[in-house]
């Protein structure tokens, strides 16, 4: 409480953003829905119409501009007859270059930044909320908050743009890995579950924003997992649209050059921000490859866990 006549300071770090009722929402649910700011509407729409030129090309035009390798985790992918997506960590052509592919980087470099500073003022509320200093996330996010130049620079991070086909693109559901997950669709296809309303047994899914104009939020597994589980993970699935869909989603996940002082949110120890990458990956089914490898994983699951339990980003 500030006492009369002295001086409120302001909060340290970016301006709030999120209500103390979305905070909660967040928190309890594992996702919230928000409205973007109207230049960051503006440029998803360019990014989707720059994807769909860039998706109008062979595959093997696409797969020699953005080559896969870190298995789903990098380049160009295709689930035959479902859907494919471009995952990008770091700058592969040059701004000098007018082609399809330069232009539908440049824009989603733009995303990137624009995305990441909205999540970056999520996870200061967080923070705040929690009674901890902004600056808790300084090194967890370092070098995360705009797309790198080369391999050296990458992180976890990483944007992936998406073209689900007529009816048939889906996704299992589903927990992201990472801290927070925004996510866009420019029509249906994106659900959330509502903990609040599934009951005995029986989930009830919400359907999420279906335009450039907003978003959904997602609590992600490292932002639980430092929140020891006062936060729920945002469960969510993709199902079929008659029309198809574009989709952009950009995972803010933990950086690779600091070990992750545990201290800071309550716990104990530091760890190596690859070792609880992996930690978390454990027991986890990706649902961005093909279905024979998705249905392989499915089984080696359900041999050691015995439920379901899956992560990825749709």
């Amino acid at each position: 409480m500030v006492e009369e006549g002295s001086i409120a300071l302001p909060p340290s770090g970016p301006p709030p953003l999120l209500t103390e009722s979305q905070l909660v929402d967040l928190a309890n649910q594992g996702w919230i829905k928000i409205e973007l700011p109207t230049e960051l509407g503006v440029n998803l729409t360019k990014l989707f119409q720059h994807s769909t030129s860039f998706f109008s090309q062979s595959n093997d035009v696409k797969r020699k501009e953005y080559p896969r390798s870190r298995g789903t985790e990098y380049g160009y992918y295709e689930v035959e007859g479902e859907k494919e997506y471009v995952t990008f960590r770091r700058h592969v052509h040059s701004d000098a270059h007018e082609t399809k592919s330069a232009h539908f980087e440049q824009m989603t470099a733009v995303v990137w930044e624009e995305s990441a500073r909205i999540l970056y003022r999520i996870l200061c509320d967080v923070a705040r909320a929690s009674e901890l200093d902004v600056s808790v996330w300084d090194d967890i996010l370092d070098g995360t908050l705009s797309m790198p130049h080369s391999d050296r620079q990458m992180t976890n991070t990483l944007l992936r743009v998406f073209r689900y086909l007529p009816s048939s693109g889906h996704a299992e559901a589903h927990t992201d890995l990472g801290l927070l997950t925004l996510c866009i669709g420019d029509s249906h296809g994106l659900q959330v579950l509502d903990r609040d309303q599934s009951l005995d047994g029986r989930s009830v899914w919400i359907d999420a924003p279906a335009t450039t104009s907003s978003a959904t939020v997602l609590v992600s597994e490292t932002l639980g997992m430092l929140s020891s589980r006062t936060m729920n993970t945002g469960i969510h699935r993709v199902v079929g649209n008659p029309n198809g869909r574009s989709s952009a989603v950009f995972a803010l996940r933990h950086s690779s050059r600091h070990r992750v002082d545990l201290g800071l949110f309550g716990g104990e120890g530091k760890i190596h921000p690859n070792e609880l990458y992996k930690a978390m990956e454990v027991g986890k089914v990706n649902i961005n490859v093909v279905k024979p490898e998705m249905d392989r994983q499915y089984k080696v699951f359900h041999a050691e866990q015995g439920n379901r339990d899956v992560t990825g980003q749709g």
